[in-house]
């Protein structure tokens, strides 16, 4: 059982970058140089970051897609106003 668990704990770094870009490097790093212990917090500080990346890419779109609509409605305004004069 205690095997089972530092398992989960030492493959913690590469749980939290499943399905992120380098995920599969971040697993090889995590595999051999996790035991160095510098290596295991290296990567978990690496796999956090790809998440804060994913995020703020995220952010970076909806933020991009709401300037959008705004300059969307504001051509529509702007094309009734001038057909109404």
């Amino acid at each position: 059982m205690a095997g089972i668990v530092l398992l989960f704990v030492y493959f913690i770094p590469s749980i939290i970058s499943w399905n992120k870009k380098n995920s599969k490097f971040l697993l090889v790093c995590n595999l051999f140089m996790g035991w160095t212990g510098i290596g295991w917090f290296i990567s978990l500080l690496w796999a956090l970051n790809i998440n804060r990346q994913h995020a703020l890419i995220i952010a970076q779109e909806k933020k991009k897609k709401k300037q959008d609509r705004k300059e969307a409605k504001r051509k529509i305004l702007l094309d009734t106003d001038s057909a109404d004069l």
